[in-house]
């Protein structure tokens, strides 16, 4: 009975010894880079688009190494300054526009929000998002009544 109290101990430390070195994390130096090209998000709504029944929201933001919000410029307008979320609503987007924003290239953390729904008039919604002029996300979506709403959530 006592080997097998000993035995059981040795297991169980030899156990928790491996769990503990093996899961232990490793050391890494690496800083992340504030130098990742200026995001830019551009989001389009076909022509069926309508407010009566449909909902397009589209909010982005971003941080510096000094954790302070950054100004993005949304449609070609500078946004303002200390502001922490930009977004576009969906009576922007009625009948069909393209809403374009665009972060700072300085930027350590950001994360883009696009969320869209309908309870009526199916419609189109089309996103694309760059980073220092390379598309890493394109991709159109049919929106229609009775599906679930889709809701893309990005963090760079």
């Amino acid at each position: 009975m006592k080997i097998k109290m000993k035995l059981m101990y040795a297991v169980v430390l030899a156990l928790l010894t491996f769990a503990f070195v093996g899961c232990s994390k490793d050391d890494d130096n690496t800083v992340p880079s504030e130098n990742k090209g200026a995001l830019k998000v551009t989001v389009t709504t076909s022509s069926s688009f309508t407010v009566d029944g449909g909902d397009v929201s589209v909010s982005c933001g971003s941080a510096g190494g000094d954790a302070k919000p950054q100004t993005w410029t949304v449609n070609g307008a500078a946004g303002t300054t200390g502001q922490v979320l930009y977004s576009v609503e969906k009576e922007y987007f009625q009948g069909g526009k393209t809403a374009v924003m665009e972060s700072p290239a300085n930027y350590l953390t950001a994360s883009v929000n696009i969320s869209a729904f309908t309870i009526k008039q199916p419609f189109t919604l089309t996103y694309k998002v760059e980073q220092g002029g390379k598309v890493i996300v394109e991709k159109s979506q049919e929106i229609k009544s009775g599906v679930t709403p889709i809701s893309v959530s990005l963090t760079y």
